[in-house]
């Protein structure tokens, strides 16, 4: 039972710090991605919201 206890604890850990890993820069988009100058922001060096598009 102990074993059990033990995989399910890094199993959770496993899952929790793979949520951190998908996007390196969430929060903003990259060039060429949706944008649009409030909630949507263009990352930065990644260029200006112009069309709803980071250019």
């Amino acid at each position: 039972m102990k074993l059990y206890a033990i995989v399910l604890a890094l199993a959770a850990l496993a899952a929790a710090d793979a949520g951190s890993t998908f996007e390196p820069r969430a929060g903003c988009s990259q060039k060429g991605q949706y944008c649009n100058g409030g909630t949507f922001l263009c990352c930065p060096g990644q260029g200006s919201c112009s069309g709803n598009v980071c250019k």
